[in-house]
C-alpha cells in the first residue's frame, strides 16, 4: 500500500514552493478560461452542455491543484461537494454519495487488517525469516529483501513497510566484511553498493508489490470503480489475475538490475542481522496476533473464493468492501487476551487511518460520475477517435511511459484518478481494451523509481543520505524503462 497508505507522491507540505504558489492561482483561472471559451450560454460553440462546461473546468482546476500540490490533496477532492451543487450540475446528496462508496470501505477495512499485521509483529516475523534464509551472499540478501517488501506491501502500507525494513536494510549493509582476496577499494565500492541496493530493495520492492492486491495501494481500487461503473467490474481476484504476476514480472527484472549497476562483489556478509531470535525479542508470538493471522486468512480466503462459494453459504450482499469491514470489526471487537481489557485492535487505531486518502478517492469519483452523467466523458472520448487507427499495444505503452513519467512528480493516487476517467471515456471511440488502458495507466502510475519525490518509500530511504541522488536517478530510469514494457506486456496478454 502506499502513503500512509501509498498515496504515492506525498502528502508533502502542501501550499508551499513555487510550483503550489504558481498553481493557486493557475487552477481556477484555467478552469475559468475552459469554461468561458465551451459554454453555450456564452456564446461559445464548443459542442458541449452547460453542466459539462462546468465539469470541464472543474476537472483542469482540481488537476492542477491535483499536480502543483497547490493545496492538500484531500482539500482539492472536496472541491466537487461545493462546486457541483452550487452550479446545479448534481445534487449534493449524489455527490455526497461517492465519499461513502464500497472501494473507501474495501480500503479503510484493508488498512486496519495491515495495521494489526504490522502492530502485532507479523509482517516482522515474515521479513526476518525470509533473510535469515538469505544466507551470507549479498546477492540473495538484496534479493530477500526486495522479494519480502513486495510480499508485505501487498497488504501493508508501502511506507510502512520501508519504514519497518529500513533498519534491517542498514543492518544487512553494517554486517558486510571485505570478501576473501577483495582489495581495500572493492571492499569499499562493495559496502558502499550493498548499503545502496538494500536501500532500495526495500523502496522500490514496497511500490511493486502494492500492485498486487486491491488493498495494496489507493490507485487500485480507484481504477476498480470505474471500471466497475463503466460496466466492467474487476473484484479481488480479477485484480489479483493480473497484479500479481505484475508484481513477479517486476521483481524478476529489478532484481538483476541491482545487482548489474549496484555490483557487491567485494564484500560478503558476517550473518543475518534479522535473525528470527531478535524479531521474537522485539515482538513476541502473542494470542493478539494468533487471532490477527487467523482473521487475515478468512478475509483473504472470502476476497479470493467468494465467488466461489455455495449459494446457501454466500451473503445476499457483501462485496469485497463490506467483507474488509467485517474483518476490521472483528478485529475491534476480540479481546487481545494480555491481562487488560485492550482489542486486538482498538478503535483509536482509526485515527491513523488514512482519511485523506479516502476523501482523494471520493473526489475522484464524484469527478468521474459528473463527467460521465453530463457527456463530457463522450465529448472526450469523441477527441481520441483518430487513435482508432494505432496498434493497440502502442497505444498501451503510450499509455504506460506517459503515467509512469509523470508520477516522478504526481500523486499516483491523484493521477489515477484524473487519467482513469479520460481513458474510460477515451477507450470506445478508439476500439481499445478498456481493462487493458485503464490497468496500463494504474500500474505505470505506482511504478515512479528515479526520484526521492516519486514515492513515500523513495524519499523514506533517500532521507538517510546513503543513496546518491545520481544512483537513484541512474537505476531507477532503467527501472521506469522496465516497468514500461512489463506493464504493456502484461496489460495486453492477461487484462
Amino acid at each position: 500500500m502506499a502513503e500512509p497508505i501509498d498515496t504515492a507522491s506525498t502528502e508533502s507540505e502542501a501550499g508551499s514552493g513555487r510550483a503550489a504558489r504558481i498553481g493557486r492561482f493557475a487552477g481556477p483561472a484555467v478552469a475559468a478560461g475552459l469554461v468561458a471559451s465551451t459554454h453555450p450560454g456564452w456564446g461559445a460553440a464548443g459542442g458541449l452542455e452547460p453542466d459539462a462546461s462546468w465539469v470541464l473546468g472543474l476537472l483542469a482546476w482540481m488537476a492542477i491543484w491535483w499536480m502543483t500540490h497547490a493545496a492538500e490533496l484531500a482539500v482539492t477532492s472536496l472541491l466537487p461537494v461545493v462546486l457541483l451543487p452550487a452550479l446545479g450540475v448534481m445534487p449534493f446528496k449524489d455527490v455526497a454519495g461517492n465519499y461513502a462508496d464500497q472501494v473507501i470501505f474495501l480500503f479503510a477495512g484493508g488498512t486496519t487488517i495491515a495495521w494489526a499485521l504490522e502492530r502485532h509483529g507479523i509482517s516482522d516475523r515474515f521479513v526476518g525469516a525470509l533473510l535469515q534464509a538469505a544466507g551470507r551472499s549479498p546477492a540473495t540478501v538484496v534479493a530477500a529483501l526486495f522479494i519480502a517488501a513486495v510480499c508485505v506491501s501487498a497488504f501493508v502500507s508501502n511506507m510502512a513497510v520501508t519504514a519497518m525494513m529500513l533498519p534491517l536494510a542498514l543492518g544487512v549493509a553494517a554486517g558486510a566484511v571485505a570478501a576473501p582476496g577483495a582489495s581495500a577499494e572493492a571492499a569499499a565500492r562493495g559496502r558502499r553498493n550493498l548499503t545502496t541496493a538494500s536501500l532500495l530493495a526495500v523502496a522500490y520492492g514496497s511500490s511493486i508489490g502494492g500492485g498486487a492486491t486491491l488493498v495494496g495501494s489507493p490507485p487500485n481500487p480507484i481504477a476498480a470503480e470505474n471500471l466497475a461503473k463503466a460496466g466492467q467490474p474487476i473484484d479481488f481476484l480479477g485484480w489479483m489475475r493480473v497484479g500479481v504476476p505484475m508484481a513477479v514480472a517486476m521483481t524478476a527484472v529489478a532484481i538483476p538490475v541491482l545487482w548489474w549497476m549496484l555490483p557487491c562483489d567485494g564484500v560478503v556478509l558476517r550473518g543475518a542481522r534479522a535473525a528470527p531470535e531478535e524479531v521474537r525479542a522485539r515482538r513476541p508470538w502473542t494470542p493478539a496476533a494468533t487471532m490477527t493471522l487467523a482473521v487475515f486468512a478468512v478475509t483473504v480466503a472470502a476476497w479470493t473464493t467468494g465467488n466461489y462459494w455455495p449459494d446457501w453459504m454466500r451473503p445476499r450482499d457483501l462485496p469485497d468492501g463490506g467483507v474488509a469491514i467485517a474483518a476490521a470489526l472483528v478485529l475491534m471487537l476480540l479481546p487481545a487476551l494480555d491481562g487488560s481489557a485492550a482489542r486486538v485492535v482498538p478503535w483509536r487505531a482509526a485515527r491513523e487511518l488514512p482519511w485523506g486518502v479516502f476523501i482523494l478517492f471520493g473526489g475522484g469519483l464524484a469527478l468521474a460520475d459528473a463527467m460521465q452523467d453530463t457527456g463530457l466523458s463522450q465529448a472526450i472520448g469523441r477527441g481520441f477517435e483518430g487513435l482508432g487507427g494505432v496498434t493497440p499495444v502502442v497505444a498501451l505503452a503510450v499509455v504506460a511511459a506517459a503515467l509512469v513519467f509523470a508520477s516522478e512528480v504526481g500523486s499516483n493516487t491523484a493521477l489515477t484518478a484524473t487519467a482513469v476517467p479520460i481513458l474510460v471515456a477515451a477507450a470506445p471511440t478508439t476500439g481499445l481494451p478498456l481493462q487493458q488502458l485503464v490497468l496500463a495507466a494504474t500500474f505505470g502510475a505506482s511504478y515512479a523509481f528515479m526520484l526521492p519525490v516519486g514515492t513515500p518509500p523513495n524519499a523514506l530511504v533517500y532521507a538517510t543520505g546513503r543513496i546518491p541522488h545520481g544512483t537513484m536517478m541512474r537505476v531507477g530510469f532503467v527501472l521506469n524503462l522496465a516497468a514500461i514494457v512489463v506493464v504493456t506486456t502484461i496489460a495486453w496478454l492477461l487484462a
